[in-house]
């Protein structure tokens, strides 16, 4: 009888630790992906920022894609670059980049935002 009792006991304590190293095998993949767009972000938006004044354009942020990393590891993801000049500002250009991915079961989907001003220098 002792040895039922435990037995069903154990059952019962595996079957929690599973659901716990499930649960937070799916956080840590939810953090990588979060951590992909965020850097995926980033570099965009640095390679944005490094162009000259005359070549940021919406038509050239148009052109720009995804890294092979973040198609790895964001299969469904998408980016979005928007580059627009600045309301208040007639020397500044508005730069938007989103990135989107389908959220885990259950979930809304995720994204990552980055704005920034570039400001035309005197030079350029």
């Amino acid at each position: 009888m002792e040895i039922a009792a435990a037995g069903i006991l154990l059952a019962a304590m595996l079957t929690v630790c599973l659901q716990f190293f499930q649960a937070t095998a799916s956080q840590r993949r939810g953090l990588q992906a979060r951590r992909t767009a965020i850097h995926e972000a980033a570099n965009v938006m640095e390679r944005l920022c490094a162009r000259p004044w005359e070549s940021l354009t919406p038509e050239a942020a148009a052109q720009v894609q995804r890294s092979a990393e973040a198609r790895r590891a964001l299969p469904d993801g998408e980016l979005q670059v928007e580059v627009a000049p600045a309301d208040e500002e007639p020397d500044a250009k508005r730069i938007a980049v989103v990135v989107r991915w389908p959220g885990g079961p259950e979930q809304a989907a995720r994204s990552v935002r980055l704005v920034a001003w570039k400001y035309r220098v005197g030079g350029e």
